[in-house]
């Protein structure tokens, strides 16, 4: 039977001042359970998880069965290469009380030692005022009773174990723990060696889930965020984040695969750039075995499009044949209009509102061309492309690219807003907005007193939309030099230019102070 597909925001009710949304999900089985495989890996540490998630709330939209599936891929994807996990716990039935949550966390990870790893994995709704980042709220939910819990708590009850924590919080406004994405400069919650963080979306922004109906019953849903992350990390996304493909995964890798691959959302990580090793797999291993992904090598000519002509050309390549599918989403008041897309079904190079039997995509390389709209590119400024693999009639998505459509001519009016001293030797990381009235291109730069670039953070790369109060984007700097060296305390400053159609507009902030800790 053919399924409907029901994109949906999640939005928050009560007392918070803004209308929140999510991206959910996690949990897998009931209630709890433990997988053993008494290994070590070869530098000697042990590697722990816990997913939890929460589908069914008393304030807040059901998910069902979209934060099953997001645990049962991420699971997968944990389990898969050569972590070699000790123990992996999983919680389907959700949980009712931050008290309950902070139980399961020091039953799980009770026998880490300074040498290993745990990794935690929760997908719920998030709650945010932005007034006090360290009360950003994750919902637990068991459907019967409902409680938060908030960064403040989470970091508390992680300080507890030892060792590094990976944190993967896949929720609405989750930058905002480590003070990403947000226009205030905020504390990082989880500033520290110890800490590693991945956000499915920026503190201001909200994040998206998907559900398919089959026969009028819902039987299909996942997070937009899961199932970029669970094909960066997993076989059957060809372990797509290892850039050198030397088998191992590190969290800048992981950050660059995100960005350019899941596009309904930013995502944050902390540290900002860290060659720490999050997912490692047998190389050889893999490269002699069937791959199980449908299409690979995903490439775009750029990230821009002219708002005269804008053409997205992108190729790729299929692997087994597969029924393939483009989705067209336009950026209009603040948030991207699912409900008005349009889906493009490609019918060995036809393109068309329906598939046509028989005219799937066989192995190969593809080249394609997709045109816009042209009143709605220059209407919204962003567009969203969605490459969807179908099969028994359900989507899966496995590329989400933001495209950006400056208008032919028009001042961003540039602005930026930073702080005026930080210390990086204490984890602490510069983070700073970029404002910009329309798309554009932005090279960002740091540069010290004599004016000399010690650091590029971009180079004309293409704005996307942050749902920041006014347009804008967010960098950070992590006090480090082109050579990844810890630069001198002093005075230094970003540097902006701006490209819109033909023009280049430039603005520098004030001189902000590098420190060194004291003692």
């Amino acid at each position: 039977m053919k399924a409907t597909v029901i994109v949906r925001r999640r939005e928050a009710v009560g007392v918070w001042k803004r209308l929140m949304s999510v991206l959910l999900v996690v949990l897998l089985c009931c209630p709890i359970f433990a997988v053993r495989a008494e290994e070590i890996t070869a530098d000697g540490r042990v590697n722990r998880a816990l997913l939890v998630g929460c589908d069914r709330f008393l304030t807040q939209t059901d998910t069902t069965p979209s934060s099953r599936n997001n645990v049962l891929r991420m699971a997968d994807a944990l389990s898969g290469g050569t972590l070699n996990m000790q123990t992996l716990v999983t919680r389907e039935d959700g949980l009712s009380s931050a008290s309950a949550l902070v139980a399961l966390i020091r039953e799980t990870f009770a026998d880490a030692d300074a040498d290993d790893v745990s990794y935690f994995y929760i997908s719920t709704h998030g709650l945010w005022n932005t007034a006090v980042n360290g009360l950003m709220t994750l919902l637990l939910s068991d459907g019967e009773s409902e409680e938060g819990v908030t960064a403040y708590e989470l970091r508390r009850v992680f300080d507890t174990i030892p060792g590094k924590k990976v944190l993967l919080l896949d929720a609405c406004h989750s930058g905002a723990m480590i003070g990403k994405g947000v226009e205030k400069s905020f504390e990082n919650l989880f500033a520290g060696d110890n800490y590693y963080v991945v956000c499915s979306s920026g503190g201001e922004e909200e994040s998206w889930y998907w559900s398919g109906e089959v026969g009028g019953e819902r039987l299909a849903g996942a997070g937009y965020f899961s199932g970029a992350l669970a094909d960066a990390l997993s076989r059957t996304g060809s372990f797509g984040a290892d850039e050198n493909r030397d088998g191992a995964i590190t969290l800048t890798e992981l950050r660059r695969r995100l960005l350019q691959s899941h596009g309904a959302s930013t995502v944050r990580t902390y540290p900002e750039d860290s060659d720490f090793a999050l997912f490692s797999y047998d190389l050889s291993a893999v490269s002699s075995r069937r791959r199980e992904t449908s299409i690979e090598g995903i490439t775009f000519s750029g990230d821009t499009l002219s708002a005269d002509a804008p053409v997205i050309d992108f190729s790729f390549n299929v692997v087994r044949t597969a029924q393939v599918a483009y989705q067209l989403v336009y950026r209009r008041q603040g948030i991207w209009d699912f409900d008005q897309s349009t889906l493009i079904y490609d019918n060995n190079g036809d393109f068309g509102s329906y598939a046509i039997a028989g005219r799937t995509l066989s192995p190969g390389l593809k080249e394609r061309s997709i045109t816009l709209n042209t009143a709605d590119a220059q209407s919204s400024g962003y567009v969203l492309l969605q490459i969807l693999v179908i099969e028994k009639g359900l989507p899966s998505v496995v590329w989400s690219k933001v495209l950006c459509v400056p208008p032919t001519t028009s001042d961003p009016e540039l602005r930026v807003h930073v702080q005026d001293t930080f210390c990086p030797e204490s984890g602490e990381e510069l983070t700073f907005v970029v404002y910009h009235g329309v798309p554009c291109e932005l090279t960002v730069t740091i540069e010290d007193e004599a004016g000399q670039t010690v650091r590029r953070l971009s180079s004309r790369q293409a704005s996307r939309p942050e749902q920041l109060s006014a347009p804008g984007s967010t960098f950070c700097w992590n006090g480090t030099d082109s050579q990844g060296k810890l630069v001198n305390a002093g005075l230094y400053r970003v540097r902006v230019k701006a490209y819109v159609g033909t023009e280049r507009y430039e603005v520098e902030s004030g001189w902000i102070s590098l420190t060194e800790m004291v003692g």
